[in-house]
Formats: C-alpha cells, sequence, structure tokens
C-alpha cells in the first residue's frame, strides 16, 4: 500500500499537470471566440490545435524537467508560484519560439496572453488543490491504512514514530511484532509475540508489513523472510542503506525511509490498480448485459427443480486475506453451512442436482460473480478463491501460499485455463501457476486467459 499510494499519487499529479495547457488554451480560445468581449474574426482551427499540442508537449517536458509531477516536489514548496511562473516562462518562450521564424501562421493575441496566464495560474491552483487533497485524506477517519511493523527495538520505534509524524505518509502503525529472543521496550502500543505473527492480520486487519532488522540480525533476513511468507499481505524491509545509496525498482523511497520489497507486487503498479479495475468494470457490465436473458432462465430452472434461494453465498478469501461472500448460481440441494465451508465438490457429487450439474459443467453458475467484480470484491482474472478452511490449511503447510492474495482472486485464472481446475488437482502446480500469473501479469496476460477461457475452459473436464 506504501508503493501504491506514491503510484497513484503520482500518476494523477502527473494527469492534472499534462492536461492544464488543454484546460487554459481551450478556455482561453472560448473567451477570445465565443464571447462577445471581442470582435469576431476567422478561426483556421487546425492551427490552434497544432498550436495547442506543441504547449501541451512542451510543457510536459518542462514540467518533467522541473520535477515539478513529483509528490514531494510539490510537498515542498512554499507557494509553488516561483517554480509554477518558472515553468509558465520556460513553456510559453519554447513555443512561441518557432513562429518567431515562421510567420505563415498569426494567432490572435488574446489568445495567447489569456493562455499563458491561465496555465500559470491553474499550475498553482493545481499545486495547492492536491497538497489539499493530500491533508484531507491524511485527516480524514480511513485516510491511513493500518501496517505493522517487525521489531520492537529503538530502530523499529524511530521508524514508527517517523512515519506517525509525517504528514503525508498515508499508514498508521497499528502494531508491533517482536523478532525470536527479542525483549520489547515500547509502552502504550500493541506488541505481538512471534508466534503469534498471524494476527497482525486476522486481528489487527494490517495492509502491510515492515521489517525492520537491527544491524546484528540482517544475516537472519532470509529465515524471517520465510517466516512471514504465509502472511496474505506486503512485506518490505527498511533499509538504511547511507546516504546516496538508492536501487530502482525494488528500492524505493517512501517520504524519506528507504524501503526493499521483498518480492513483486502488481497491485502497486497504478496500471493494475486503474487499468485493470476499469477494465473489470467494462467486462463485467457487459457481460451481465449480454447474459441477462440466459440468466434469467437459469434463475427459473434453478426455483422449479430445487427447494431453496437461487443464489448461493459462500465465503472466501482475497485481496490482501479480506474475506467477502462470493456470488454463484445455487448448484446444490440445501445443507449444513459446514458441510459446505469444509468440502470441495467432487466427481458425481450426490449434493448438486440435475440443474446444477449441468451449470457446473459449463461454468454458468460462476455467472453472478461479475457482480462481485462490480463491487471490487474480485477481479475478471486473478487465483481463484479458496474457502476460509482451506486457507487456514495450507497458509502453514505450502511455502509462498499465502502470497497469491497479493492480488484481487478472479473468476478465472492462468491455473484454470492450464488444466489446473478443480480439488482433484494439484495444489502445489495450482499455486506455481497463480505465482507466474503474479510475476507477469499484465493486461495482455489477463486478455490471453479470457481468451483461453473462452475457448476451452467452458467445457473443462476438471469442471463438476
Amino acid at each position: 500500500m506504501t508503493r501504491r499510494s506514491i503510484n497513484l499519487a503520482q500518476f494523477w499529479l502527473s494527469i492534472g499537470l499534462f492536461s492544464l495547457p488543454v484546460v487554459s488554451f481551450g478556455i482561453a480560445a472560448y473567451i477570445r471566440f465565443r464571447t462577445a468581449l471581442f470582435p469576431a474574426a476567422e478561426v483556421n482551427a487546425r492551427s490552434y490545435l497544432i498550436f495547442t499540442v506543441l504547449v501541451t508537449l512542451l510543457w510536459a517536458l518542462v514540467v518533467e524537467h522541473l520535477d515539478l509531477n513529483s509528490v514531494s516536489t510539490i510537498l515542498t514548496l512554499r507557494t509553488g508560484i516561483c517554480t509554477a511562473a518558472k515553468a509558465s516562462f520556460y513553456c510559453t518562450v519554447l513555443s512561441l519560439s518557432p513562429f518567431f521564424f515562421y510567420r505563415a501562421v498569426i494567432f490572435a493575441r488574446i489568445f495567447v496572453i489569456a493562455g499563458c496566464i491561465l496555465l500559470f495560474v491553474l499550475s498553482v491552483f493545481l499545486i495547492h488543490l492536491f497538497r489539499w487533497i493530500l491533508y484531507a485524506t491524511d485527516r480524514s477517519p480511513n485516510g491511513r491504512f493500518p501496517i505493522a511493523i517487525l521489531g520492537v527495538d529503538h530502530h523499529a520505534a524511530a521508524i514508527a514514530r517517523s512515519l506517525s509524524q509525517n504528514q503525508v505518509a498515508r499508514c498508521n502503525v497499528a502494531c508491533f511484532v517482536a523478532l525470536p529472543g527479542q525483549e520489547s521496550s515500547l509502552k502504550d502500543v500493541p506488541v505481538i509475540a512471534w508466534d503469534r505473527i498471524e494476527d497482525v492480520v486476522d486481528s489487527f486487519h494490517c495492509s502491510e508489513i515492515l521489517i525492520c532488522l537491527p544491524p546484528d540480525r540482517i544475516s537472519q533476513a532470509r529465515k524471517i523472510l520465510q517466516s512471514v511468507q504465509h502472511l496474505c499481505i506486503p512485506a518490505r524491509m527498511v533499509l538504511d542503506l547511507g546516504e546516496g545509496i538508492f536501487v530502482q525498482e525494488r528500492v524505493f523511497d517512501y517520504y524519506g525511509i528507504p524501503l526493499l520489497d521483498l518480492r513483486p507486487y502488481p497491485i502497486d503498479t497504478v496500471e493494475y490498480c486503474i487499468g485493470k479495475r476499469v477494465f473489470d468494470i467494462a467486462f463485467s457490465i457487459t457481460m451481465l448485459l449480454v447474459c441477462a436473458p440466459l440468466m434469467l432462465v437459469v434463475a427459473v430452472a434453478i426455483k422449479l427443480t430445487s427447494r431453496g434461494p437461487v443464489f448461493f453465498l459462500q465465503d472466501r478469501v482475497s485481496l490482501n486475506g479480506r474475506q467477502f461472500k462470493m456470488i454463484k448460481f445455487r448448484s446444490m440441494y440445501v445443507q449444513d453451512t459446514r458441510t459446505s465451508d469444509e468440502c470441495h465438490t467432487a466427481r458425481f457429487d450426490k449434493r448438486v442436482t440435475p440443474v446444477g450439474r449441468l451449470l457446473r459443467r459449463m461454468s454458468i453458475d460462476e455467472f453472478p460473480q461479475f457482480l462481485n467484480v462490480l463491487k471490487g470484491d474480485m477481479s475478471v482474472v486473478g487465483p481463484r478463491p479458496e474457502l476460509i478452511f482451506f486457507v487456514q490449511k495450507f497458509r502453514h503447510e505450502i511455502p509462498w501460499y499465502m502470497a497469491r492474495h497479493n492480488v484481487k482472486c478472479g473468476i478465472t485464472g492462468w491455473a484454470q485455463v492450464n488444466g489446473l481446475r478443480g480439488s482433484a488437482t494439484s495444489i502445489l502446480q495450482r499455486i506455481e501457476y497463480d505465482l507466474y500469473y503474479m510475476q507477469n501479469w499484465s493486461i495482455l496476460l489477463d486478455l490471453r486467459i479470457i481468451l483461453m477461457t473462452i475457448v476451452n475452459g467452458m467445457l473443462a473436464s476438471q469442471a463438476y
């Protein structure tokens, strides 16, 4: 979440700044040519459009050069007026320079002057608006997400103090975890014993864990990593590398604290956060609209052939170990909840109704899960959500099992389209394919999995 918050803030700040020339010169064109303030004049719309595109490109270069689209830069500026004025001046000079030599096109002076003034004013406004949003979010009740710190020495306490005092680091230290043999000197803060580390997620609902190893225990990093791998939240190691030492990609600066990613997390990327979510919503709405007549027929068939509700809701586990109610068409006779929650469906299972067997064979019973996608509990593509009973069972038995919960679960996944579907297949192989999906995620891979699901996944032999 720490890296994700930085990436998202950086993304929206860049989008806002890069769009300013279009807004500024769009308003300037309206003032000059669409109002009665100035005399009418013939307009070569194509030339003005090209000019606006040129200004936008040059503005983007100037913003990048001045590092104005950096969250750290924005937060360290006192008023932002000088920097915004400098950026506007550079952009204006660079934009008008070519037309000093090329006089075939002449632009209205009011248009140019108003556009440049608006560019400066709007950039100052955006800087202050962005800073206000960050501070307002920080002060809101849900503005800071809970994290855990592994370590209870002075180094861990210093990291916690730094995070709590930072006005823009959107996280709150919910608890500490004592390393094996480490005695806590912390007071008035929750400290979890090493053998109760699962409480970080189960009781404190932390979204992330920061590992603060003292210098004399750095050699234990590998062992510590193996111990926290069953947690279903991102783990990052706090580093003290010394000034000037910085490694891009795996090491990132979270408002003055160097953090090391212990493994890649696709959810940290803007492409995953926004691109995948937009795709999920668009695809789910399309599927629900297209399949609405079929789903209505299925609902009537279920109601007429067996007693009980049309839909079946079951607790499953998704991103960061959060539980949610997964929606399916009911394909079994009504039974005791404990039986369904602790037992996978087997081939020729007597609990399955005749209509349900056909629905499961064609995977039609999964269609209502597009509602889960719209709610944000699931994604169209991702590791299949598991029953809580089996999550608790596998988290201690299978290394890296909980890592599959570092992304949203999905209606279909890389393991399923490769024939690993159902309880009869190897759980170890499924985990291997899920981890491959996480490490190689892209929108193109999602599209490939969806296509493979349509082509050969709907009538898979493992579906029963």
